[in-house]
């Protein structure tokens, strides 16, 4: 998975923000705020090829199997991707 060039992430105590920075700041006027679980699957998003390998992350991450996280795993890749965040 790739993230889309343009953003960078913040951690503020328990949640993560996502920033449009350079020239994407002319395109997009939204910040976006992300849950300690959905701002770890953007962190971590580049580090896996599909969804089942980011489940496998966040599952390990959280002690749990991955089956358990995949459908939430997915949503959240489905809205980033809407969101224009990831590719």
């Amino acid at each position: 998975m790739k993230k889309t060039e343009g953003y960078i992430v913040k951690e503020l105590e328990d949640e993560y923000i996502v920033l449009p920075v350079g020239e994407r700041t002319e395109e997009v006027n939204e910040v976006i705020s992300l849950s300690e679980t959905a701002g770890f699957i953007y962190i971590h998003a580049d580090q896996a090829e599909d969804i089942e390998e980011l489940a496998q992350l966040v599952g390990n991450e959280y002690g749990i199997e991955a089956s358990e996280v995949y459908e939430d795993v997915k949503n959240v890749v489905k809205t980033f991707r809407e969101k224009g965040i990831l590719l």
